[in-house]
């Protein structure tokens, strides 16, 4: 990030507090020194900052350790939070984010499907999982604290060697039966959990810190081997302050896991039956095979580098180190590289892509006014967008790139990805006159929103 220099615009606190409580701050215009320069649509991606975790889950031959490496993937987002006190900027209807890691073999894409409630959809497509999750984020003023619910279910599939299913009939009757693809040598199995509430306190004393509480229910549909993480909350003396501790169940109900730590440092696992041992073993991250390879290389490639867990304690997640110089708004490493444009990427990103919000911009580099009066004008462009709609001027809003369905396993509506942006996006760049900026008018069925 750039560095800044100079600080923000001074604001009467108190007046903007005091006109917010009560009130759904989806629907409260806040100046822009309130936000950091990012997205909610980018905040939704930092969930992949820990994909290893989904990495040695996809290797592990034993379902209960799935179950527990999936809970500590969808634990491991929260620790970004940490000293993070700037809201995200609320993304436009329409607004999309792209972002691919081909190191990481996964790419992943988020748009605003919904403005009124407004509802985030994200879909990640790696070599051996897929993760996807939609949320309507509510978040009240309450007294002295801000409390943030988020809605919605986040969901993992797993593609898994065949070979672990023989290994897996010794545990016991599954709840499912595997779903299979014989083709590539695979069968997936579906893990889901809810996020937690957040409360910001300390808002009327202006010493901010987050915590997250509740607990944290992973469950395993094909098995039924489910793990709970319970985010601890503190007392006026500030016990069990960001701590955590869980358990995970076998298919059969059985505890095989204690877990305890903290959200902002690390999770320790400890196998109830676990051996005599000095200090806690560490699980590398798996090098992952040739990128160029599909599902099928990866299934064949953790079939042969099958992981077991060590019987006795590990540390189960630890936090990546944070940059210290150049980060006023206390962003994480990885926070930091979802906002960067390349100029080598810049022509074939969607023109509704994140990255080229001029608010979000401005605000990067310090320019906070011209980043308040950007935020107007594209607020204001929203509502007159919507009144032509209203008045049947526009055709009516559909998402591009994703539509709504229900989940067998949970019941539960969920916003799927259509599977064509990836197909335009190629489209649009054979296309494409080298070193020209994207153009609204190159994409099929996108909107200019910024």
């Amino acid at each position: 990030l750039p560095e800044i220099s100079r600080g923000g615009p001074s604001l009467n606190l108190w007046s903007i507090i005091r006109g917010a409580i009560g009130k759904d701050l989806s629907k409260v215009s806040v100046p822009v020194f309130f936000n950091e320069p990012t997205s909610f649509l980018q905040r939704f991606t930092e969930d992949m900052e820990y994909c290893e975790l989904l990495d040695i889950a996809a290797r592990l031959p034993r379902s209960e350790d799935r179950t527990l490496f999936v809970a500590g993937f969808a634990m491991s987002n929260y620790a970004s939070t940490f000293g993070r006190i700037a809201k995200p900027f609320n993304p436009l209807l329409g607004e999309t984010f792209e972002y691919v890691r081909r190191d990481k073999r996964y790419r992943a894409l988020s748009e605003q499907v919904e403005h009124h409630p407004p509802i985030s959809a994200c879909w990640v497509e790696g070599s051996s999982y897929v993760y996807h999750a939609d949320t309507n984020i509510k978040s009240k003023f309450n007294s002295g604290s801000l409390t943030v619910v988020p809605t919605g279910v986040c969901h993992v599939e797993l593609r898994l060697p065949l070979a672990f299913l023989e290994r897996d009939d010794a545990l016991g009757a599954a709840r499912q039966a595997a779903r299979i693809n014989e083709a590539e040598g695979y069968f997936t199995e579906h893990y889901t959990w809810n996020k937690l509430t957040t409360n910001v306190n300390g808002i009327m004393i202006a010493s901010f810190w987050i915590e997250h509480v509740g607990d944290l229910d992973v469950v395993n549909h094909r098995t039924g081997d489910a793990t709970r993480l319970t985010f601890m909350q503190s007392g006026w003396t500030g016990k069990n302050k960001f701590k955590v501790t869980g358990e995970a169940r076998n298919r059969r109900g059985d505890r095989v896991y204690e877990v305890a730590g903290d959200w902002t440092s690390k999770l320790v696992a400890r196998p109830v039956d676990a051996q005599a041992g000095d200090g806690e073993a560490e699980i590398a991250c798996p090098r992952q095979p040739d990128a160029s390879g599909g599902t099928g290389d990866a299934v064949r490639y953790a079939a042969s580098n099958a992981i077991d867990v060590p019987r006795r304690p590990f540390v189960l997640w630890r936090i990546n180190e944070r940059p210290q110089t150049n980060n006023t708004y206390h962003l994480t490493a990885f926070a930091m590289s979802l906002n960067d444009k390349p100029a080598g990427l810049e022509p074939y990103l969607c023109p509704t892509d994140s990255r080229f919000r001029p608010d979000q911009r401005a605000m990067e580099t310090g320019e906070y006014e011209l980043a308040d009066q950007e935020k107007s004008r594209l607020e204001n462009k929203q509502r007159a967008t919507r009144r032509r709609r209203e008045q049947g001027e526009l055709r009516p809003w559909k998402p591009r790139w994703f539509s709504r369905r229900v989940d067998d396993d949970s019941g539960e509506s969920y916003w799927c990805f259509n599977g064509e942006y990836w197909d335009e996006r190629e489209r649009v760049a054979a296309e494409q006159a080298p070193g020209r900026l994207p153009s609204v008018d190159k994409w099929s069925n996108v909107e200019d929103i910024f």
